[in-house]
């Protein structure tokens, strides 16, 4: 124990957990978000009621349907978030296996750090889709 302490494999396997485990983590928690804000869907703002002239109503437009926007809306929010979400899967797979790969180093290479920065960046606009 104390030769593989004052190698740096002690370190250096405690750093590879904590990332392996931050990474599962902050996935969950998106995961669990979306599936806490997919349960209690909040109504938008409503729409703005037509104009009171009638040439300024449009004659060829259908008429505005508000559910049905709605539903496109959430369609294209739930495809956006389904494709983040991949993307935050497949980012955190891509680190995982360079940490895994890392067995000298001591230190983080700075393409790791910046593949960490990414995934936090995405996971915080899918936090932001998931708000709304």
């Amino acid at each position: 124990m104390t030769q593989k302490f004052l190698d740096g494999g002690f370190m250096q396997e405690t750093r590879r957990n904590f990332l392996i485990a931050a990474v599962g983590a902050g996935s969950c928690l998106v995961e669990m978000r979306r599936t806490a804000m997919a349960q209690q869907r909040k109504p938008g703002m409503p729409d703005p009621p037509a104009p009171a002239e009638p040439q300024a109503q449009d004659k060829n437009a259908p008429p505005q349907d508000p559910t049905a926007k709605h539903k496109v809306t959430l369609k294209r929010n739930e495809k956006e978030f389904r494709a983040g979400v991949e993307k935050l899967f497949q980012m955190s797979s891509e680190l995982k296996e360079e940490v895994d790969k890392t067995m000298t180093s001591d230190v983080l290479s700075v393409r790791m750090y910046k593949k960490m920065e990414e995934i936090e960046k995405l996971a915080k606009e899918l936090k932001g889709k998931v708000k709304g």
